[in-house]
C-alpha cells in the first residue's frame, strides 16, 4: 500500500503564491486524511546530490525538485505532486498500487504530474540513480537542463513500455494515461476532463526559458514521437541501475 502522504517541494525560501495555496487546498479537500509535507532547505539535504546542489546554486528550483522528489518518495513512500497540480478527486484508488506514474501524452511519462510508490521501490531507485553521476553545471559553464521526463520515459522504454492511451503495467509499475493526471494539452492549453480525471497539471513550466516557451506548440506531439523512438533505438546515458529490473 502507498502511504497516505502527499509530498511537495518548495525550494528558494519564497512565500507560497496564491495559485500554489489554492492547489494545496484542493489536496486537503479531496484527501482530508492525508498528511501533507513540504520539503525545502530545512528538511532536505540539497548537498546530497551534486546535480541538485549545482541547480540550487543557480536558483533552478525545478531541477532541484526533479532529484529531491525521487529521493523523498524512495525513502518515505507516499505521493508526490508538483505545486501546479490541482486535485479534482481523491488519490485513494491509487494507494493499492505498488508504484504508479502518469503520462504527459502517449509518448512521455512525467513524475511532475504526480506519482506514488511504496517505500524503497526499485524503479524509483533506478530513476534516482541516474542523477548520481550527473552535473547540472557543465565544464564550460553552461547548464545541463536534462528533462526528467526524458530520463523516466527512457528507463520505462527499456522495460518495454509502449506508447499508449490505456492503463499499462510493466514490472509492477502502473502507468496511467493522460486523462487521469494530465487532461491539459500542452500544445494547445485545452483541458479535456473525463470520468477518470483525478487532477490537472497547470504547467507553470518554471524550468523553461522564454525561447522554449515561445516555440511552436503544434510541433510538440510530433517532436515527442520522434524523440521516443530515437531514444529507444539509440539510447542515451548508461542506465546501469535498471539491469536488475530487466532480469526479473
Amino acid at each position: 500500500m502507498i502511504p497516505k502522504v502527499i509530498h511537495y517541494c518548495w525550494f528558494g525560501k519564497q512565500p507560497l503564491d496564491k495559485k500554489v495555496i489554492s492547489n494545496i487546498r484542493s489536496w486537503k479537500k479531496y484527501c482530508p486524511d492525508y498528511e501533507i509535507i513540504q520539503w525545502n532547505e530545512s528538511n532536505f539535504d540539497i548537498k546530497k546530490y551534486q546535480f541538485a546542489f549545482e541547480a540550487y546554486t543557480k536558483k533552478q528550483w525545478a531541477f532541484v525538485s526533479d532529484v529531491a522528489r525521487l529521493d523523498i518518495i524512495y525513502n518515505n513512500g507516499g505521493f508526490y505532486l508538483d505545486t501546479d497540480v490541482e486535485l479534482l478527486s481523491s488519490l485513494d484508488n491509487f494507494t493499492k498500487d505498488k508504484v504508479f506514474l502518469a503520462r504527459e501524452d502517449k509518448y512521455s511519462i512525467a513524475t511532475g504530474l504526480g506519482f506514488g510508490a511504496e517505500i524503497n521501490d526499485e524503479f524509483i531507485l533506478c530513476n534516482l540513480s541516474e542523477y548520481q553521476d550527473k552535473h547540472f553545471i557543465n565544464s564550460d559553464g553552461t547548464l545541463n537542463k536534462i528533462i526528467c521526463v526524458d530520463i523516466t520515459t527512457h528507463l520505462l522504454s527499456l522495460l518495454k513500455i509502449k506508447p499508449s492511451n490505456k492503463v499499462q503495467k510493466v514490472k509492477e509499475i502502473k502507468i496511467y494515461p493522460r486523462e487521469y493526471f494530465c487532461p491539459m494539452r500542452i500544445s494547445s492549453g485545452k483541458v479535456v476532463i473525463t470520468k477518470n480525471t483525478v487532477s490537472i497539471h497547470h504547467y507553470s513550466a518554471s524550468w523553461k526559458s522564454k525561447e522554449d516557451s515561445s516555440s511552436k506548440n503544434y510541433l510538440i506531439p510530433i517532436k515527442k514521437m520522434i524523440k521516443f523512438y530515437t531514444d529507444r533505438l539509440l539510447g542515451f546515458g548508461t542506465y546501469n541501475h535498471i539491469k536488475q529490473l530487466l532480469k526479473k
